[in-house]
């Protein structure tokens, strides 16, 4: 939360160091204006008009990626899945990963497996870290991600943590976000009816874009990123999510309707410098109306805690567990 007063600059380099080591040392960057018009903002008021909303605003969101970076076809590009050899971890095994990128070149995707040493099928997790991060920052308990996708493995879920690099847009990551989807489900050990997705801040960002366009996330966690378009530039960021196409479309906000009826939660933290409190909850005040109008006001949470730019877990865990299966409450 940004407020009227200028933060201690000891906070402020100490605060900026946590955030360069976890992956996530974007600049918060001068505010501008947000856009006033979109050109399909929510604005249903019957369960079928939202689901017309979601298709017309779903397509031109792929269309916008596209137009950014052509998509190969599984055909065109096969996934050729590389697997290393097994780390015990205790409760489950930790391997490497690569698989072949969205492209026609030799660029391949690094990433962590986590297969608990349990009978399957079991449910699946994707978990994404931040700017600059890597899968090892989502194992990391020492981090601000504090070992989320660790502790998923050890409530018994297979947990595939990707590793991507910065692009120019946060949105051009889309294609191969749904190539790990792929990864996750072409394991044995995975109940490919029961997979979710979570991330924390421009993984947080990657995992509304996956969930929103990709029905196989039965279930979203979104930490430190929803927010209105006004409340992210308010405080600048990272311009890697604006995206052309994306911006004018709707309320970066809003693409989280895309995700309705499934079940969502938002994780906002009450000092985060990059997303407003204030503006979170204005934008999940919205958010709860437009679930409303899907008859799915249940599914819908948001977990405002009393930290800084990180995951918290809290709601996190038991909304995922009560939704695919696992016991990562009980991972203490």
């Amino acid at each position: 939360m940004i407020t009227s007063h200028r933060p201690a600059l000891s906070f402020v380099l100490t605060f900026a160091a946590v955030l360069l080591w976890a992956g996530l040392g974007s600049a918060v960057m001068a505010a501008e204006p947000a856009p006033t018009k979109f050109e399909m903002p929510f604005a249903a008021t019957t369960k079928d008009e939202a689901q017309a909303w979601q298709k017309q605003v779903r397509a031109k969101l792929l269309e916008a990626v596209q137009s950014q970076e052509p998509r190969s076809t599984l055909e065109e590009v096969p996934l050729a899945v590389e697997v290393g050899p097994p780390e015990d971890k205790g409760t489950y095994t930790l391997s490497t990963v690569s698989f072949q990128a969205n492209n026609k070149t030799a660029k391949r995707i690094a990433g962590l497996l986590a297969v608990p040493k349990k009978p399957g099928p079991l449910p699946g997790m994707i978990c994404l870290h931040g700017h600059g991060g890597s899968a090892k920052h989502a194992f990391d308990a020492k981090g601000i991600y504090h070992g989320f996708a660790d502790r998923f493995a050890r409530g018994g879920y297979v947990v595939f943590a990707p590793s991507f690099g910065h692009r120019k847009y946060a949105a051009m990551v889309l294609w191969d976000l749904m190539r790990a989807v792929e990864v996750l489900q072409s394991r044995p050990e995975v109940d490919s009816t029961k997979m979710g997705v979570t991330g924390l801040s421009m993984g947080g960002e990657w995992a509304m874009l996956l969930a929103a366009c990709d029905e196989r996330m039965k279930a979203g966690v979104i930490s430190g990123w929803m927010c209105s378009n006004e409340g992210i530039l308010s405080v600048g960021n990272c311009p890697c999510w604006k995206m052309p196409g994306l911006l004018e479309l709707a309320d970066s906000a809003e693409i989280n309707l895309l995700i309705a009826p499934r079940p969502v939660l938002f994780e906002t933290a009450e000092r985060d410098i990059y997303i407003p409190v204030a503006h979170s909850k204005q934008a999940y005040a919205r958010l709860l109306a437009g679930y409303k109008v899907f008859g799915a006001e249940a599914a819908i949470q948001q977990d405002v805690f009393p930290g800084q730019h990180e995951w918290h877990g809290k709601l996190a865990y038991p909304m995922i567990d009560k939704i695919l299966g696992g016991r990562a409450v009980d991972a203490e």
